[in-house]
């Protein structure tokens, strides 16, 4: 089914689109970036256009922990949980919006996960050791929910259900990384409003198709 592997991000690639081994899925493909943005993959490979993509998909689950850690120490545990699911709610939803070049290295550290274990490890310690046992419940709670990208994959299945016509998230992201790189390097942008419609009729073949 799916054709050639890249063993430098992981990613299977298919004539109608590119999945991680993590689960990302999208549906613009190396063929459809060099058709609408030509250049671009002269100056970066697919795979790390994919990457970067990934680490802007993935900051909702480190941000959303990192925060919750940072206001469990300050304000009630119900209400830091609460701002903290709020956040990676919105975040996750509107993160295109905020794409950034010089920020990608930012969130990239941020997803490592010896810094994610190393954060975590240390608050939940302080936890326990000054009582905080509710912090801590709801700390091992968003641990597990953001490391394993339960959120993710049902804000995924949300965003299917409300997109209406949309860009698929993911795609969006890439969408907009494509543009950042574009007037980086003095590309001329104006073919990724052709990618998107491509990747919008992508996703309504798609989708034809697994209705058959």
């Amino acid at each position: 089914m799916f054709g050639n592997r890249s063993h430098k991000v992981n990613i299977l690639e298919s004539p109608i689109s590119t999945i991680s081994s993590s689960g990302h899925w999208f549906f613009a493909t190396r063929e459809t970036v060099e058709e609408y943005v030509p250049g671009i993959l002269e100056k970066y490979s697919f795979e790390e256009l994919i990457r970067k993509s990934i680490t802007w998909i993935n900051s909702a689950d480190s941000l959303g922990m990192i925060l919750y850690f940072i206001l469990a120490y300050t304000v009630n545990p119900w209400i830091a949980a609460g701002l903290a699911l709020s956040f990676h709610v919105w975040w996750y939803f509107n993160k295109s919006a905020f794409v950034s070049v010089s920020l990608t290295p930012l969130l990239s550290f941020l997803n490592h996960e010896f810094v994610q274990l190393l954060i975590a490890g240390v608050a939940l310690s302080f936890m326990g050791m000054n009582g905080m046992y509710l912090a801590f419940g709801f700390g091992i709670l968003f641990f597990f929910l953001f490391k394993i990208g339960i959120m993710r994959r049902l804000w995924d299945k949300m965003d299917k259900i409300w997109r209406d016509g949309n860009l698929p998230l993911n795609d969006r992201v890439l969408k907009m990384l494509l543009v950042r790189y574009s007037i980086k390097e003095n590309i001329p942008p104006g073919d990724v409003q052709r990618l998107e419609d491509h990747v919008q009729q992508a996703v309504i073949n798609f989708n034809t198709k697994t209705k058959k």
